[in-house]
């Protein structure tokens, strides 16, 4: 490992986990609420789709509204109303929200550009009913002013805008009503400063309503994050222990478990063929004590490596106990397994060790039984360790057909 990547390991070793980060942000109280950086990073990734879908639907939903609403007002309450007006209000500014939803509001965007839509949507709306009123030819009443604030209140009851957001938009009514307030000479002052104050009152509590809800939405979140986060490393550590524990320490292939377990669903196929080898290293006794156990560990791995690299991917090669290999071909011939066997010791035969600075090697030997005839594991690993025991006694370095069921 270079300089580079053991400083980069060096920094990800000192980032806080995610569900370290969670725990603190649960445990903390305050107005705050935006998250650590790594931590708002996996929340804005998480609630991506959803946002989307959810956002997209209040901005069809609310546009909608606002223009049937805005229609059914000028109907009904407003007298002799300007329906030029109505449509530059209703009609622009609904176009120019559905533009703005269709164009931003996607997974495609960043979380600040999707936010930022639906904050432009909102304020299309809202501001669009406040310039109305403005530009409403003389004299401008008190009711027409008080027409304005509605669509105001309404974004900010039914539309979730974030917290930050919502602050942005209410500052924004609240100055665009007073310059069109003090704009019109026939609103005095006195009334001006009754309906700023009616309404940043009307706008105000919902104001506290949407801080308090996406703090209650970030808590349910970081708690389902935290339950994923558990269940994700239980998960890992499960896979690991499931993975020794069919893992041979030393030679780091399957061992005995995994070949009992691939056994029995062999033949619990009907009709499946196949055949198992049992490789034993010769002399092998006689090597550890020569040239120690170290020596010997070493020779079972190169061996194990070397056994491995000459078989097909569906092949099971494992660790059978001590010296002794196992290795189970499926859907394999007689004659093939035997092609694979010999392969297999000559191979073995042309490996070289380094020892105490001269060059040494080992031999197999192989016993082979076919899958078929035989009605249960115990029965194919006693035929082939009966081959086996042949071959080892016929003078090693061999490969041993067992005799077949008849």
């Amino acid at each position: 490992m270079n300089e580079r990547e053991r400083s980069g390991a060096a920094r990800e070793d000192e980032e806080p986990r995610l569900d370290v980060l969670a725990e603190l942000e649960l445990s903390r109280s305050g107005f705050r609420l935006s998250f650590p950086e790594a931590l708002e990073a996996r929340y804005g990734r998480d609630i991506a789709a959803e946002r989307v879908r959810e956002l997209r639907f209040i901005a069809l939903w609310g546009v909608t509204l606002y223009f049937c609403l805005g229609v059914l007002l000028n109907l009904t309450i407003i007298p002799n109303p300007s329906w030029k007006d109505v449509a530059i209000q209703l009609v622009g500014s609904s176009l120019i929200a559905l533009a703005v939803t269709h164009v931003w509001l996607h997974g495609g965007v960043s979380v600040a550009a999707r936010e930022t839509a639906l904050l432009a949507c909102c304020l299309v709306c809202s501001v669009a009913a406040i310039l109305v009123v403005a530009a409403k030819p003389t004299p401008a009443t008190l009711r027409d002013f008080l027409l304005a604030i509605p669509p105001a209140s309404f974004v900010l009851i039914f539309v979730r805008l974030r917290f930050r957001e919502a602050v942005v938009f209410f500052l924004i009514n609240i100055s665009v009503y007073a310059l069109s307030l003090f704009y019109r000479p026939e609103i005095s002052t006195s009334d001006s400063v009754f309906l700023i104050g009616f309404m940043a009152t009307l706008v105000a509590p919902a104001l506290i309503g949407a801080h308090a809800f996406e703090r209650v939405s970030r808590r349910i979140y970081l708690h389902g994050l935290l339950d994923r986060l558990r269940n994700e490393n239980l998960a890992e550590k499960n896979a690991a222990l499931a993975g020794l524990s069919y893992t041979d320490p030393l030679t780091n292939i399957p061992n005995r478990r995994r070949l009992d377990e691939a056994l029995s669903v062999f033949f619990t196929e009907p009709g499946s063929t196949g055949a198992l080898l049992l490789v034993d290293i010769d002399m092998f006794k006689a090597f550890n004590d020569r040239y120690g156990h170290l020596v010997g560990d070493a020779c079972l791995r190169q061996v194990a490596q070397c056994l491995s690299s000459r078989l097909r991917r569906l092949d099971l090669l494992v660790r059978f106990g001590g010296e002794e290999f196992a290795v189970l071909l499926p859907d394999a011939t007689m004659d093939e397994a035997t092609q694979t066997a010999e392969r297999l010791r000559e191979a073995v035969q042309s490996l070289r060790f380094s020892v105490q600075d001269q060059q040494v090697n080992v031999t197999i030997s192989i016993g082979i039984a076919a899958r078929k005839g035989l009605n249960a594991a115990e029965s194919l690993i006693g035929a082939a360790d009966a081959a086996l025991y042949a071959a080892k006694h016929a003078g090693r370095n061999r490969v041993q057909v067992a005799v077949p069921v008849t």
